[in-house]
């Protein structure tokens, strides 16, 4: 299931990406779930795309969080113990509003945030990612350094304690970190940590790998010729977005179904 907000504008990118690996894929919007229309239990994979849902109003995802928070707690919670759910970008803040994200220790509840760019502004671009996970987040195996493009104005991520960051890289939690192109780190330097997140922090994983945010667009990036420059060589038709969309797929047939 894609699951769709009001203002939320990358569901069928999101949605070709996931039919693209395999899945046979539902958008579905929040108010059907509300409704009874719909039900996760049907399902073996969330998907919270990008976008601004209800207008970013108070904080960039946190009226949708509260949806599932406080509308489907019972559902998403249960959901969220057996199957794979991935938030990206605005997705990725409503998860970790919701308390979904990183959930140390298997605890549902706010543990970090995603807030304003040091910029003070939205900003898009082309960025590279380095993925640091030694193993547990299921859906970016094969996966060393990559770009990817970025689209937003609240990617900072910050822990509620700073002891988190400790539990984080320890329970092998944090996923993607910004980097130079090079692959030296970003350190927090403009424009190639787009917003002076935490560490170059921009994606992180649930204790379990299968819940997983990210602030970059995978969803963008499934041919050589999305890459802004495949006119110049860069880009791959093999080593993209495709590849985070497939390793869910791999993972459900093998423990789903």
């Amino acid at each position: 299931m894609v699951l769709v907000f009001p203002g939320t504008n990358s569901h069928i990118e999101t949605a070709f990406a996931l039919k693209n690996a395999g899945f046979e894929v539902v958008k579905a919007h929040v108010n059907e779930l509300l409704r009874g229309e719909q039900d996760l239990e049907n399902y073996h994979l969330l998907a919270l795309p990008g976008g601004f849902s209800y207008g970013d109003d108070v904080a960039s995802g946190k009226v949708g969080a509260n949806k599932l928070v406080f509308l489907l707690r019972d559902q998403i919670f249960e959901f969220a113990r057996q199957k794979l759910i991935i938030g990206i970008c605005n997705g990725f803040q409503t998860l970790v509003k919701a308390g979904l994200l990183p959930a140390i220790d298997n605890k549902f509840e706010i543990q970090a945030t995603l807030t304003f760019n040091d910029i003070g502004h939205f900003y898009c671009n082309w960025i590279t990612v380095k993925n640091v996970n030694k193993g547990k987040c299921i859906y970016t195996k094969g996966i060393d350094r990559i770009e990817f493009p970025v689209a937003h104005g609240e990617g900072k991520f910050v822990v509620k304690d700073p002891k988190f960051l400790k539990n984080l890289a320890q329970n092998d939690q944090v996923v993607f970190k910004f980097t130079l192109p090079d692959g030296e780190p970003a350190k927090g330097r403009f424009p190639y940590n787009t917003s002076n997140t935490t560490e170059d922090i921009t994606g992180v994983c649930d204790p379990s790998g299968r819940i997983f945010g990210m602030m970059p667009h995978p969803e963008r990036y499934l041919f050589k010729e999305n890459h802004p420059r495949w006119t110049s060589g860069y880009g791959s038709d093999e080593y993209n977005g495709n590849i985070i969309f497939q390793n869910a797929y791999s993972w459900v047939i093998e423990n789903l179904l």
